[in-house]
């Protein structure tokens, strides 16, 4: 279950669902689970943290980037 928000360096607490945003992200990995589309964990960010930040799964991780950032690298796509 999800206790803490997913930024690092927040320490907010999961107190309601309602507060924040919640994340499901496919983790993709080797052997059979990739074979199969992987396994899907959830992530979620505080309400203040979803106001500017974002998930991302990068390089097997999941990381938080800036939600401009996200929003300007996706605009010209």
């Amino acid at each position: 279950m999800l206790s803490k928000c997913a930024n690092p360096i927040c320490f907010a607490r999961l107190r309601s669902l309602r507060q924040g945003k919640i994340f499901n992200v496919e983790m993709h990995g080797s052997g059979d689970l990739a074979r199969r589309g992987g396994r899907v964990e959830h992530f979620w960010l505080c309400e203040d943290c979803a106001r500017v930040l974002t998930l991302v799964y990068v390089d097997g991780q999941v990381r938080t980037r800036p939600l401009r950032l996200a929003l300007r690298t996706g605009a010209g796509s």
